[in-house]
């Protein structure tokens, strides 16, 4: 669940920095201050009267309408986007509309709300920092990604700190991890327990970058359902995202995104230039009467990008480092036995053994596929190999088309360019 949450929350920031914010709707205040009501009742209501499933399944589709009215209808980007610290505002504003889901349907725990916070953490940072040096007309070259690199590198400490962690008790439990770890050459600063947050809650990984900052946590549930060698395999597969550098890849394929959305809209417009001759005539008509209605359909197309970016594109490169990462541990451990029995007993008390994963594959599909590697040791390298070559091509292709569309439709470019930054 915490993935699906990261996930939305990126897509309500997305709709804020990039829907236009020229049109709102004009009319009297009363009929405003009515319909605007009217949408939040609307919104609260309909989890209650509604299907169950059937909300559960497009309650994020009608999040996004919902929010994207307040910043265009109803003018909301407009009245904040002046102010220092909007974005961070109109995150919590549409946290209103989320968290009320998950409290209907999840039960959200406060447990729960810390480890999200936790890892919303380093975005909030960077957003207060980057509001804070535009206060102080503080510019230099490359900000963004120093900045961004720096939070990465330095927050999982605070991360730790705010997340309902305690460490694993002196015992011969960590004792053996931690010798397993040091043989492998990994360095972490500690290891972590994260109590119950539900029955579904099984789960293991590795915080930070650098070894002063990296921390290896566990869930509760995970230690009391699984057995030493079983434990020892879960830290296998988290030394190999470790050992292949799965959160650096991670990295600069989200990088690739701002150049994936401004390929695609440069593609999807490409007519615009020949209608408005400019970019400026096009900002005229946005101002217009007819400009709302292209407002909405950007904002679609938009979300649609973006949800398409993250969901096919980016996921399909999670499940790869995620089943690279299974592949290691095999060879690690030269046998598939401990990770196997371990997705095994995850899936049988979770009731998730056969559920399909869009971000880690599902657990039957990564049992069947170590049974497949065990018998094929040579997978390791050649999966290696092939996602590495694919993440270069991805790069690749997006640098190239750009450089295609500079050169054949460069005031395309500056049309979606200006739309964005304006």
């Amino acid at each position: 669940m915490i993935y699906e949450d990261l996930l939305v929350l990126w897509l309500a920031y997305l709709l804020w920095e990039f829907l236009p914010s020229y049109v709102f709707f004009e009319g009297a205040f009363v009929l405003k201050f009515i319909l605007f009501i009217g949408k939040e009742l609307s919104f609260f209501i309909l989890p209650v009267i509604l299907n169950k499933r059937f909300f559960e399944k497009y309650f994020l589709i009608l999040s996004f309408i919902f929010f994207a009215l307040d910043l265009s209808f109803f003018g909301l980007k407009g009245l904040l986007e002046p102010y220092y610290f909007s974005t961070l505002l109109i995150l919590f504003w549409y946290l209103h509309y989320y968290i009320w889901i998950r409290i209907i349907y999840a039960r959200l725990s406060l447990n729960y709300m810390r480890i999200l916070l936790g890892l919303l953490l380093p975005f909030f940072i960077l957003l207060t920092i980057d509001e804070i040096l535009q206060y102080f007309d503080i510019h230099f070259s490359g900000q963004f990604l120093v900045l961004l690199i720096l939070i990465l590198i330095f927050t999982p400490y605070f991360v730790i700190k705010i997340w309902p962690v305690y460490k694993l008790p002196l015992s011969p439990l960590r004792e053996t991890l931690l010798q397993f770890i040091k043989k492998e050459g990994i360095k972490i600063k500690e290891i972590y327990v994260i109590p119950t947050l539900g029955e579904k809650f099984y789960t293991a990984g590795v915080v930070g970058f650098i070894p002063p900052f990296r921390y290896l946590f566990f869930s509760k549930g995970l230690l009391e359902i699984l057995d030493l060698d079983e434990i020892i395999g879960v830290v296998a597969h988290e030394i190999g995202h470790i050992k292949k550098r799965h959160g650096l890849y991670l990295f600069l394929l989200l990088l690739t995104f701002p150049l994936f959305l401004l390929n695609s809209f440069s593609l999807l417009f490409f007519p615009l230039p020949l209608i408005f001759k400019n970019s400026d005539n096009f900002l005229s008509f946005l101002k217009g009467p007819y400009g709302i209605l292209f407002e909405v359909f950007l904002g679609i197309c938009l979300l649609f990008l973006s949800f398409l970016f993250l969901r096919l594109i980016l996921a399909y490169f999670m499940r790869s480092f995620e089943r690279e990462a299974d592949l290691y541990g095999l060879s690690l451990l030269q046998t598939p036995d401990p990770l196997i029995t371990s997705l095994y007993k995850i899936g049988e008390i979770s009731g998730q053994l056969y559920r399909k994963s869009w971000h880690h594959y599902g657990l039957w599909e990564r049992i069947q596929y170590l049974k497949y590697a065990s018998l094929n040791p040579w997978i390791l390298q050649k999966h290696s190999f092939l996602i590495r070559k694919r993440i270069l091509l991805w790069i690749l292709f997006n640098l190239a088309l750009l450089g295609v569309l500079s050169i054949f439709d460069s005031e395309m470019i500056d049309i979606i360019l200006k739309i964005f930054i304006h």
